[in-house]
């Protein structure tokens, strides 16, 4: 058998989730050559086209997908992540079309098309697209001065407390440390805010990492000059924190203090959740809610729930994956409602979101692209019955 035969049959097995762990590792070797990106995709058509024979998907569709899966596959066999697949194809005509990738699956649901959607897609084609947020925030320092970040140059913005603030042009703001600054000098805080529709990547001046998503800030110290490394945060935040036995790291957020020394977690705290949700994964952390304390390991997931009987609960062994999707650069849904998909979107998006009529009982699973324009997401959440109506920044979701 010839090698881009036996590769044929590797990629097919791979898409049905067929592959043993040693074919994997073979296929995704030989796929990680630059020289083979074209062969990628000339074997995606391949599968596309058969699944196109059999009735399981549209042509036009099944041409865009191929075009689309490409570059997600190659960009997750880069990042080198070990687990195996999320979901399968579900071939029934009335159900849902799964797109696969290594430890993300991109879910596209694709029932028969009905008229009405139709309807819904081309009125969008009339207005212009919603397009997905970007590296946008504002530094508000701590003499009240107000720099947006994305209106001006790149290079050193300030300087603070024996600290030099610099933007980069990729989207970070970084805090350096010049000189010592004295611990009995007077606490003076900056603050970074993220508007719905902007991210932003921050290092403090004790080199941890914050990866702010949109709608959310961060108020911090300009140095940090305290027994502890003090932050506040409103909204989602990914943490990976610097090391410092002498100085524990606390994030305080809606009444809850978590405290560590040196590790990764992502705590999602929009007041618009039904619970507030800390994921750790890498280290440990402490965390406190009210009277109620808990130690987490890699893989576990804290959600405290205000009017509970018992508001802090942990979670064990829960997939980080999804904690931390938005910040690798998509949406991914686990069993998750129109609503909390629509909540994501709206952030992301910066549009409102209405309702009208009885929504049903759906349950989407999966992960969509941050980088896809508006109309694009919504396409794909239309394939699983749920209809749209765009108008300016308004959203209207229809049974």
């Amino acid at each position: 058998m010839e090698k881009k035969e036996y590769l044929e049959i590797l990629l097919n097995k791979y898409l049905d989730k067929q592959c043993t762990a040693e074919e994997i590792r073979y296929l995704l070797s030989h796929f990680n050559l630059p020289d083979h990106k074209e062969e990628l995709q000339d074997m995606l058509y391949q599968y596309f086209e058969q699944e196109v024979e059999a009735g399981n998907v549209e042509k036009q569709l099944a041409e865009q997908t191929a075009e689309e899966l490409r570059p997600v596959l190659l960009s997750k066999i880069k990042e080198k992540q070990s687990r195996y697949l999320l979901g399968r194809w579900i071939k029934l005509a009335a159900a849902a079309v799964v797109f696969l990738c290594i430890s993300v699956a991109l879910y596209v649901f694709i029932p028969p098309t009905s008229e009405r959607s139709k309807e819904v897609v081309q009125s969008g084609i009339t207005q212009k697209d919603i397009q997905p947020g970007s590296n946008k925030a504002v530094l508000l320092l701590a003499n009240g001065s107000k720099i947006i970040l994305n209106e001006v140059n790149d290079g050193e913005l300030a300087r603070q407390n024996g600290v030099a603030i610099v933007k980069t042009k990729n989207g970070q703001l970084i805090n350096t440390s010049l000189s010592s600054a004295s611990s009995g000098a007077e606490m003076a805080y900056n603050t970074i805010s993220t508007p719905r529709g902007g991210q932003y990547q921050v290092i403090l001046p004790d080199g941890s990492k914050v990866w702010l998503n949109a709608a959310s800030s961060l108020r911090y110290p300009a140095a940090f000059t305290a027994q502890s490394r003090l932050v506040e945060l409103t909204g989602e935040a990914y943490f990976e924190v610097a090391k410092d036995a002498s100085k524990p790291f606390k994030v305080s957020a809606r009444e809850q203090i978590v405290e560590v020394l040196g590790t990764h977690f992502n705590m999602n705290t929009y007041e618009d959740e039904q619970s507030m949700k800390t994921t750790l994964l890498e280290g440990s952390i402490q965390i406190a809610y009210q009277q109620m304390k808990s130690l987490l390991k890699p893989g576990d997931q804290a959600k405290m729930t205000a009017g509970q009987a018992v508001p802090l609960k942990i979670s064990r062994g829960v997939d980080t994956e999804e904690a931390v999707a938005w910040k690798e650069g998509y949406f991914q849904f686990n069993h998750a409602n129109i609503q909390e998909v629509m909540r994501q979107l709206s952030r992301w998006y910066d549009i409102e979101v209405k309702y009208e009529g009885k929504q049903p009982l759906k349950e989407f699973g999966g992960a969509i692209q941050k980088n896809l324009p508006l109309s694009k997401v919504l396409n794909i959440l239309e394939k699983s019955n749920i209809h749209f109506k765009v108008t300016g920044k308004e959203v209207v979701v229809m049974p």
